[in-house]
């Protein structure tokens, strides 16, 4: 007698997908993710693989459970992009997390199309507004009056100190321990470039670091727990994310002209500092940038503005000469049905 095994696969890829398993790799993709950026440490720049880490990190916190890599799919990183538009997050850092995921995945598995797989998300760069504040709204966030050391207080005075930090990110400014000043300097290397920073500490600058000093706690400001073992983890994505939020309410408090976000300090003080003259060379090594090319997108902006006031210049220029010429013909005209204007 001649038996037959019949079986039968069936591959339950919908609300379950998050728990797929791959019949090849019993690893998640985050194991297998966070294996292959490690084994890249001596041949990728650091601000590359830290750009891999806070993608993974935020792509770890919106999938939730273990999903193989073989799992991954269009579908699931269209369902990413959603997740990361409706928490707020830019076009521009959507981009910057998809195109890390698709490198990365790249790297896991060469044989992948891996531009059809992210063929629906946004991998592009949008050009942004202006983010930068005028000195006044600067000064109208100071003199809000805020319960002391309340959450939108907290949030207050860490945008001031990255404004008086020279701009320094978030990032940064949740990872800076107390052994990173010395002397009355801070002194430290951007997460995103690996460049050195150092920033004399103002009066302003020293009464909110001991406003907010702990005893027992290495960092400066009590933004990550002492004890976590990754800095970059989601522990850090919830409190980017909340300081967010409270910016937010803070811009509408102090009616701002421009929407707080964590970055906007930092495109502030950077355009303030262009319009007191400070050479683009000396801003972009305030800011850490590896290329003045980076600064200038900071100020595009701020050379428009200045084009069309050099510009309006030039026309006040010629119209007085023309007004002072005894050939002048006054020519008067009203606009009618055929006015451009």
């Amino acid at each position: 007698m001649i038996k037959f095994s019949i079986q039968f696969h069936i591959s339950l890829f919908g609300k379950d997908w998050r728990m797929r398993k791959s019949k090849d790799n019993g690893q998640d993709f985050v194991q297998v993710a966070t294996q292959t950026i490690d084994s890249l440490t001596d041949i990728r720049a650091k601000s590359t693989l830290d750009n891999y880490r806070t993608a993974l990190s935020s792509f770890n916190a919106y999938l939730g459970k273990p999903i193989a890599l073989q799992a991954i799919s269009s579908l699931v990183l269209e369902g990413y992009q959603r997740w990361l538009t409706e928490k707020g997050i830019s076009q521009n850092t959507i981009s910057c997390y998809m195109r890390s995921l698709r490198s990365l995945i790249g790297k896991m598995q060469p044989e992948a199309d891996v531009h059809k797989l992210f063929g629906g998300v946004f991998t592009g760069k949008e050009r942004t507004e202006k983010r930068a504040l005028p000195v006044e709204d600067i000064c109208r966030l100071q003199r809000l009056t805020l319960p002391p050391k309340s959450p939108l207080a907290f949030s207050r005075d860490l945008f001031l100190f990255s404004f008086y930090a020279l701009g320094m990110p978030f990032v940064d400014m949740a990872c800076l321990r107390k052994s990173q000043i010395s002397n009355g300097y801070i002194v430290y290397h951007r997460h995103k470039t690996g460049q050195r920073i150092s920033i004399k500490i103002e009066p302003q600058m020293t009464e909110i670091i001991c406003r907010y000093q702990l005893p027992d706690d290495p960092y400066v400001f009590p933004i990550l727990n002492a004890t976590a073992t990754n800095a970059l983890g989601t522990e850090y994505e919830t409190a980017r994310a909340r300081y967010n939020r409270h910016l937010y309410q803070l811009g509408k408090i102090a009616q701002t002209q421009r929407k707080l976000t964590s970055y906007v300090a930092r495109h502030s003080w950077a355009t303030a500092a262009y319009h007191a003259n400070i050479s683009l060379s000396v801003i972009s090594r305030a800011l850490g940038h590896t290329s003045p090319n980076t600064t200038q997108t900071y100020l595009q902006a701020v050379d428009d503005q200045r084009i069309d006031a050099a510009n309006n210049k030039v026309l006040q220029q010629v119209h007085s000469k023309t007004l002072s010429s005894a050939e002048e013909k006054v020519l008067e005209c009203s606009p009618g049905k055929n006015s451009l204007i």
